[in-house]
């Protein structure tokens, strides 16, 4: 029998709900691009996916909870667990709702599985509510990079294999690639659906050129969410360099959107310590080489079929 198709299902929609790296910033001369740490939500036919768990899940999750009142099935995608891309997970509505199904994603080994990761930081020495007192049916799939996830009934449980192999027309698959361009690695996620494509690329140092296997991971994406911390100077600074701290600058992201030859370039997790006209300064920057570039804001939505 045929996998049971969601109402939906032509649906391909992106929403921002926090573009900041490191920390947040609630300072008013950054009200433009917003102060949340990593959070996007992606609405796929008929499947509701969300990337990274940072500060901006929060206001995510109260959405989810005010605006349905029957059962949730949600897909959360950890890049990795640093605490900017983590700290959201915990005050998470959604995972306290008895009758929700939540799947998380993110990277774990048979010795040290992903929900252990989530477990250690919800011990009573950190947070008053414990990992196994989730009210929602919640569960947790370790990623060591190569694995192909596909949703098809909306609200079953994910198929998750290893392998290269192409998915039915129907299916939402995503494709994870493990990154070391960063401290203890990175996870990165390609979204394919009926002939769009969106790959989630936060917390990667890109060298001089790209990384060839990330620019074929790339190739051809509708839409490139890509880490552009630093202004060239920060990373080359001679007195406070970031080289080595696990991302990019604008110039090299600019430089592996145009290889990938992808068509649209969002530049994603910005300085915590640039205000708004720093920000739109580095977009116009990327822009003069790239005129697909947008610096990413909270609040900005994206709808892949909306020329269909």
């Amino acid at each position: 029998m045929a996998p049971k198709l969601a109402m939906n299902a032509s649906r391909f929609r992106l929403e921002f709900w926090g573009v900041r790296g490191s920390y947040p910033t609630p300072d008013k001369t950054m009200l433009a691009y917003g102060g949340h740490t990593s959070c996007v939500e992606a609405s796929v036919g008929g499947h509701h996916l969300i990337f990274d768990a940072g500060t901006g899940i929060i206001p995510l999750g109260k959405k989810f909870a005010n605006g349905r009142s029957g059962p949730q099935h949600l897909n959360l995608f950890l890049s990795h667990t640093h605490h900017d891309h983590v700290f959201g997970f915990y005050f998470f509505e959604p995972l306290f709702r008895p009758g929700n199904q939540v799947c998380v994603f993110g990277p774990g080994s048979p010795t040290k599985p992903l929900h252990n990761t989530l477990r250690a930081a919800m011990e009573p020495r950190f947070f008053p509510v414990n990992l196994r007192d989730i009210d929602a049916n919640s569960k947790f799939y370790s990623l060591r990079g190569g694995e192909r996830i596909d949703l098809r009934d909306s609200g079953a449980l994910p198929r998750v294999e290893r392998g290269p192999a192409a998915a039915a027309d129907h299916a939402v698959t995503i494709l994870v690639k493990k990154s070391r361009a960063h401290p203890n690695g990175v996870l990165l996620y390609r979204i394919n659906y009926r002939g769009k494509s969106v790959v989630y690329a936060t917390d990667i140092e890109q060298k001089d050129g790209g990384y060839p296997d990330f620019i074929r991971f790339i190739r051809g994406a509708d839409v490139l969410i890509h880490d552009a911390q630093y202004l060239s100077r920060e990373y080359h600074s001679p007195t406070s360099p970031r080289k080595g701290w696990g991302h990019s600058t604008v110039e090299r992201a600019v430089e592996v959107a145009k290889k990938g030859a992808v068509k649209r370039l969002i530049l994603f997790h910005h300085e915590p310590t640039h205000d708004d006209a720093t920000i739109t300064a580095m977009e116009k920057r990327a822009q003069r080489i790239f005129p697909g570039a947008t610096a990413a804001y909270e609040g900005m939505k994206l709808d892949l079929f909306r020329s269909r």
